[in-house]
């Protein structure tokens, strides 16, 4: 089989999505926790691996889904009545190999904002803004401990909220585009031989992220744990609690992170092909796994709905089939 163009790319973007274990037989669950039903994904939009088109970052708007592309920095709108896919937004094209497009937000007043992991100085790392009409991006934010952010996630006063996962560090980001380091530590670090080392042969630590008024949530890839990180009344950061895990098995290769419409959290775990939830007293339970899901990265939902990008990035950098997309399950 021939060689994708991005193949270069996979070693690097295993940073952020770390695969190992084959994917568990297809199956979908119900929670645990929750005796309803969940419907089995379905494909809201599928994209071409063979030209790059991987998605990790999700955004959900009133009527569309914003959607990037890893390797090559594309943002694309997808429309959510007819799954229609339209261009967008660019962001700075990485480097094959030493770079990639990470997680997405978007803003009250409509622009998107994306983050943008870069190894070499020839590409800047750091937080873009993409303008609610399209277009190329422009660099909002950026900082020295910041070459690796991944999940995007806005708090109620406009600050944007980054996770970093090489330096295991949430960064607050104001208005204005000024970035500090919020929160770091023991944690948040990631650690390259946790679980059985089953990662890429590097730390990845802070990654999914969901940011509340009264404390700020985030999963550690490498040490499979969900972790809710306290706010001072002076709006910085407490001591870390851990509300799930360590877990390998549940939440080894844990990636995107939401909650869900009763107030539990729902994580991608990529590379175990699965999407868990978990209960306020920590208990881990699977909603959906196996195909159609291909190593999903980020979940969000509107209403009811639960979204997620399928990543594809094991199979597509192997050369195998791949199902890249936007998934929609009934929750």
């Amino acid at each position: 089989m021939r060689s994708l163009p991005f193949a270069p790319l996979a070693i690097l973007v295993l940073a952020a999505a770390c695969a190992s274990a084959a994917p568990p037989p297809s199956a979908v669950h119900a929670a645990a926790d929750n005796a309803r039903p969940t419907a089995a994904p379905a494909l809201v939009a599928h994209f071409d691996a063979s030209v790059g088109e991987l998605p990790e970052g999700l955004a959900l708007t009133s009527d569309a889904a914003f959607v990037g592309f890893a390797p090559t920095s594309r943002v694309v709108r997808v429309d959510a009545a007819t799954g229609a896919v339209t261009p967008f937004g660019q962001l700075p094209t990485p480097i094959a190999g030493k770079g990639f497009m990470t997680g997405l937000a978007s803003a009250k007043t409509g622009e998107i904002y994306a983050g943008l992991a870069s190894f070499v100085p020839e590409v800047q790392a750091g937080i873009y803004r993409i303008a609610k009409s399209g277009g190329a991006a422009t660099l909002f934010a950026k900082d020295a401990a910041l070459p690796f952010p991944n999940a995007l996630a806005f708090d109620t006063d406009g600050s944007l909220f980054a996770t970093d996962s090489g330096t295991g560090s949430v960064f607050r980001i104001d208005p204005a585009g000024h970035a500090e380091r919020w929160a770091s530590g023991p944690a948040l670090t990631g650690d390259k031989e946790a679980c059985g080392a089953a990662g890429p042969g590097f730390a990845i630590g802070a990654n999914g992220l969901i940011v509340e008024p009264d404390a700020v949530y985030v999963v550690n890839m490498d040490h499979a744990t969900l972790l809710k990180i306290p706010r001072t009344p002076a709006n910085g950061a407490g001591e870390p609690v851990v509300l799930a895990g360590p877990d390998c098995s549940a939440l080894g290769g844990a990636d995107g992170l939401t909650r869900a419409p009763d107030g539990s959290f729902v994580v991608a775990v990529n590379r175990q092909n699965k999407i868990v939830r978990v209960s306020a007293n920590g208990g881990v339970s699977t909603l959906v796994s196996g195909p159609p899901l291909d190593f999903p990265a980020t979940v969000a939902y509107r209403s009811d709905t639960l979204f997620a990008t399928n990543f594809a990035l094991k199979n597509a950098s192997a050369g195998k089939p791949a199902l890249p997309g936007l998934l929609r399950i009934l929750d």
